[in-house]
């Protein structure tokens, strides 16, 4: 089961967290090139860090990314596209709850741009080669 996912490329929204993180890690133990995403350069550092550890796989990266912005979605999907000729797996668990009313950066409702918007056009900008 080690090498189950050997040569296949991950890439997880909100992996520096949660659930994100577990899957991040197990998806590691598996063999994969696993690349994290996250809002926090520093935490997506360390967490990287230590699932490389944790896994014995160095094959996991991180890239910096706000994806309630439509403009960082394009920079994160152009980035990957540089380091990584394919994606496998887009794991999409990156997600927020807003209990006020507030919009992103492009002026959509915030839940609406990052827990629905930002997966389709990620998708939609590296699916494009």
């Amino acid at each position: 089961m080690k090498d189950h996912m050997n040569g296949k490329v991950c890439l997880v929204t909100g992996g520096t967290n949660g659930i994100g993180k577990a899957t991040a890690h197990a998806l590691a133990q598996m063999g994969a090139t696993v690349v994290i995403v996250g809002r926090d350069a520093q935490k997506a550092a360390r967490v990287t860090e230590e699932i490389r550890a944790a896994s014995d796989n160095q094959n996991v990266d991180w890239l910096m990314a706000d994806l309630s912005s439509q403009q960082d979605i394009r920079r994160l999907a152009a980035e990957f596209k540089t380091k990584y000729s394919q994606l496998h797996v887009l794991l999409n668990n990156a997600g927020g709850t807003f209990t006020t009313r507030q919009v992103s950066v492009d002026g959509i409702e915030m839940t609406f741009a990052l827990n629905h918007l930002a997966y389709f056009l990620y998708r939609i900008c590296c699916s494009s080669r």
